[in-house]
C-alpha cells in the first residue's frame, strides 16, 4: 500500500517536472522570439509565421499536459481502486485472523469451550482438588490403620488372657472331677 502512494507520487512529481521543462523551453522560445524581433515605436512586430509556430508549440504543451494529467488521473482512479481493493481484503484477513486467534486462544473440553486460562485454572483447580482427597485419603488410611493395628493387638492380649483362662478353667474343671470322682470313689468304697 505504501509502495503504491510512492509510486502515485512519483508519478505526479515527474509530470510536474515535464511540464516545468515545457514552460521553461516556451519561455525561452518567447524570449527568443521577442529578441529575435523588429521593434516600431513602442511595439514589437512579430511576423505571422512565426506567432503561428510559436502557438502551436504552446497548443502542443498543452495537450501533451493535457493528455498527461488525464492519464495520471485514471491511473489515480485504477490505484485508488486498487487501494479499495486492497483494504478489502486486509479487512477480511484482519477478520479472518481473528477468528483463527479467537480459535487458538480456546480449547474445548467435554464439548465446551474454554479460553486458554480458563482451562490452565479448571485444570489446577482439579489437580489441587485431587492432590487435597489424596492428602485426606492417606491420613484416614493412616488413622484407619493405627486404628486397626491397636485393635488387632488389643485382641491378641485379650485373646492370650482368654486362652490362659481357658487352659486354667479346663485345669479346674479336671481337677474338680478328679476331687469328685475320688470324693465318690470314697464313698462308694465306705457303703
Amino acid at each position: 500500500m505504501k509502495s503504491l502512494r510512492l509510486s502515485l507520487i512519483l508519478m505526479f512529481v515527474c509530470a510536474v517536472q515535464l511540464q516545468s521543462v515545457a514552460q521553461e523551453s516556451l519561455q525561452e522560445k518567447y524570449d527568443a522570439m521577442l529578441e529575435s524581433t523588429e521593434t516600431y515605436e513602442q511595439y514589437k512586430v512579430i511576423p505571422r509565421t512565426t506567432l503561428r509556430g510559436f502557438w502551436s508549440e504552446v497548443s502542443d504543451s498543452l495537450q501533451r499536459n493535457t493528455r498527461t494529467i488525464n492519464d495520471l488521473q485514471s491511473q489515480i482512479l485504477t490505484q485508488q481502486a486498487s487501494i479499495e481493493s486492497l483494504e478489502g481484503n486486509v479487512a477480511d484477513l484482519q477478520t479472518r485472523l481473528d477468528e483463527s486467534l479467537n480459535v487458538n486462544d480456546s480449547i474445548s473440553f467435554v464439548g465446551i469451550q474454554f479460553s486458554k486460562l480458563g482451562y490452565h485454572l479448571m485444570v489446577w483447580l482439579i489437580i489441587i482438588v485431587l492432590a487435597t482427597l489424596g492428602v485426606i485419603s492417606y491420613l484416614m488410611f493412616m488413622r484407619s490403620n493405627r486404628v486397626t493395628t491397636r485393635v488387632k493387638k488389643e485382641y491378641d492380649t485379650l485373646n492370650a488372657e482368654f486362652e490362659e483362662h481357658k487352659g486354667k478353667a479346663r485345669e479346674v474343671q479336671a481337677k474338680l472331677k478328679r476331687e469328685l470322682q475320688t470324693a465318690v470313689n470314697q464313698l462308694n468304697e465306705r457303703r
